[in-house]
């Protein structure tokens, strides 16, 4: 049901609320404490724009949680000028012991949260920002799927007793490919299963290699030529890493501090404190875990190259803190335009 109160909002700022779902938004509008809107709209823009300018003359803020709906919301927002903060969930404040949860509660929870202040907003690419991070991750998602595709081809193979040997385990070749297609498993619905998903792997290898050599040619353009180059002075790091890395941070001046950068990435150890007692524990595995991985693999390579960073992980063990350091170091040459430089020796 919707509920709206009558009341002189101009010169004010109204605080919205939005709680997006696939077949409706619920509204809530506040204006100093009192909620003057609270209801459900149809999931449109122009919808919305309607109710909104209900507020003609009033300051308006919108705020609404990140997810699977992306910006598309936010953009044409921040066109009309409406302030519109893309609020993280997991950094969203709780009521302990609070079990109730509906749309209608989360869209006066967050107008309440807005308008206190409350509320910690996502860094919003721009759309063409936005495109490159999709093109790379999608390349990525192609990866996995095809790694996927082997395994599952490897079990279809072993459940007849088909012994591939080590050569399956690595990457495969074409002549091994062929090797496969030639096999027969006896029953005509086996053999058909097998060229379905050698089918399957040769498309993705495909789109793979098409995908991989657009990411390259993007990190050609002027707007990332200089950064690739910066980041592939980094043992480890090659030219498709450094495009992961760059188009999922983009511009690092947004981070005030190196162990900020660190934090987003979940590289930060978790930690408990209580009177005299402090417990460090796992890193918090929030954040942007797509760089967070790029940076642990570049780890392994980077500790045979660099001796203070082989020291950092001989001391404790752990490659995350050299993944850490890592993030800090790429910050700092994002900032300065300098190549990394590797030590020989560890640091005194």
């Amino acid at each position: 049901k919707e509920r709206e109160v009558t009341m002189d909002v101009k010169g004010k700022v109204v605080n919205v609320g939005i709680d997006v779902n696939k077949v409706s938004w619920e509204v809530t509008a506040m204006v100093e404490g009192a909620i003057v809107f609270s209801g459900a709209c149809c999931s449109n823009y122009e919808t919305l724009r309607l109710l909104l300018k209900r507020y003609a003359g009033a300051t308006l803020r919108v705020a609404y949680e990140a997810g699977c709906f992306g910006f598309w919301l936010h953009d044409p927002l921040s066109a009309e000028g409406i302030e519109c903060l893309v609020v993280p969930p997991s950094l969203i404040p709780t009521e302990a012991g609070n079990k109730v949860k509906t749309d209608r509660i989360d869209s006066q929870k967050l107008a309440r949260l807005l308008e206190g202040n409350l509320l910690k907003k996502v860094h919003v690419f721009s759309p063409e920002e936005r495109a490159d991070r999709q093109l790379v991750r999608t390349r990525r998602i192609i990866s996995n799927h095809r790694t996927a595709v082997m395994c599952q081809t490897k079990s279809l193979l072993l459940f007849p007793g088909v012994d591939l040997g080590e050569e399956s385990s690595g990457p495969w070749s074409a002549i091994f490919v062929q090797r496969l297609r030639e096999l027969d498993l006896g029953p005509s619905e086996l053999n058909r299963a097998l060229r379905a998903m050698l089918d399957l792997y040769d498309y993705l290898t495909q789109e793979k290699v098409r995908l991989t050599q657009e990411v390259a040619e993007r990190g050609q353009q002027p707007r990332y030529a200089h950064r690739v180059n910066l980041l592939t002075s980094i043992p480890g790091v090659g030219r498709l890493s450094a495009m992961e890395i760059l188009v999922e941070l983009q511009d690092v001046g947004r981070f005030r501090r190196a162990d900020e950068l660190a934090a987003y990435l979940g590289l930060t150890p978790s930690q408990h404190s209580s009177g005299e007692r402090t417990r460090m524990g796992h890193i918090t595995h929030t954040g942007n875990g797509r760089v967070r991985a790029v940076l642990v693999e570049s780890s392994w390579f980077l500790i045979a190259k660099d001796a203070s960073m082989r020291a950092k992980y001989e001391k404790i063990r752990a490659i995350v803190a050299v993944a850490r350091l890592l993030s800090m170091r790429i910050r700092r040459m994002l900032l300065d335009g300098t190549v990394y430089r590797i030590e020989q020796r560890p640091a005194a």
